[in-house]
């Protein structure tokens, strides 16, 4: 692999890397799980796997024609998963920590499912964001698509020894690390708006 073909890859990586923030949601599994048995946080785990990566992976894949049978332009697609980026990348900024849909700590049979597949790991900047990078042809299709499978073993790997980590790192290297994601996801959030604004601007 040339040094051109590796950065175009970590273009598309290190934007869903950030975005799907594996790191910052394994320390919400490793809250959420506390009371689980291993066998039970491994079936969480498998079920964020799946059911977190079919959902990108068939937005990556139909994303588009979606959104040309709804008529809805990937500009507009551009400044709404910018706007919704930006909105998350705030709160991981002030917050240290991803947005939470639920603070229940009660043993959930369908916790991978709700709320790790989705919204955390494929929520709407994810799934905004696959349809963006997939727009440019048939390689950057596989792109995304190598880089969703490899962020999703790292997934299970975290999630499996989020436990190990948490204590060996610290709540507040974690939340320092989900803040320095936020700033990052901010500022792809802005460069979408900007370039969905150029093309808007070239198209009147």
């Amino acid at each position: 692999m040339d040094i051109n073909n590796f950065i175009a890859i970590a273009k598309v990586f290190i934007p869903l890397f950030v975005v799907i923030d594996p790191i910052g949601s394994m320390v919400l599994f490793v809250s959420m799980t506390s009371s689980y048995s291993e066998i039970e946080k491994k079936e969480a785990t498998k079920d964020a796997f799946v059911y977190g990566l079919i959902i990108l992976v068939l937005f990556t894949l139909g994303g588009s024609i979606l959104l040309e049978i709804m008529g809805i332009s990937i500009m507009s697609i551009q400044i709404a998963g910018g706007i919704i980026l930006l909105i998350m990348g705030v709160e991981m900024v002030r917050e240290g920590d991803r947005p939470k849909s639920t603070g229940k700590t009660y043993k959930n049979p369908d916790l991978g499912i709700v709320p790790f597949a989705t919204p955390l790991l494929a929520g709407p900047g994810a799934i905004s964001l696959v349809i963006i990078l997939a727009q440019s042809g048939f390689y950057a299709v596989l792109e995304v698509l190598a880089s969703l499978a490899i962020i999703f073993i790292i997934v299970i790997i975290l999630f499996l020894s989020g436990t190990k980590i948490s204590r060996a790192i610290g709540d507040k290297s974690l939340k320092a690390v989900t803040r320095i994601f936020g700033l990052i996801v901010a500022a792809f959030a802005i460069q979408f708006i900007i370039d969905a604004v150029k093309l808007l601007a070239l198209t009147i």
